[in-house]
């Protein structure tokens, strides 16, 4: 015996069941990418404070970099609105054939940055360097 009652959804029904999908995908997409956005931000601000007064260790950017890499699921426009707002920010570089794009800060005796591959819609290659003058 079938507990279940024998239920036709015409062509409506099938159209309505599909835009549904579909908005609760794309909602689940936007609420990644505020996620993202935000860790992004939370990570920019942070990273501003330590280079205004870190200069001799390594350790504090590693850290920093532990807590909020990698980025995953945003908006690369949303991303670089962000990153754009370090007064430490170097000019961004782009790779048109991969998407990528190569994102730095300095303060002149370190160098901190990653790459965000808009294609995979996350970052990668994070890392914190002493620069030699």
């Amino acid at each position: 015996m079938n507990a279940l009652p024998n239920i036709r959804v015409g062509r409506l029904g099938v159209a309505a069941v599909a835009a549904l999908v579909c908005l609760v995908d794309e909602s689940v997409a936007q609420a990644g990418s505020n996620s993202c956005i935000e860790r992004v931000s939370a990570y920019v601000a942070e990273l501003d404070q330590l280079l205004s007064k870190e200069r001799n260790w390594r350790t504090p950017y590693k850290d920093l970099e532990v807590r909020y890499a990698p980025f995953l699921g945003c908006e690369v426009d949303a991303l670089l609105e962000e990153v754009v707002k370090s007064r430490f920010v170097e000019p961004i570089g782009y790779s048109p054939g991969s998407k990528t794009f190569f994102i730095d800060f300095t303060n002149d005796d370190v160098q901190v940055g990653f790459v965000y591959e808009a294609k995979e819609r996350r970052s990668s290659y994070h890392y914190a360097v002493f620069v030699r003058k």
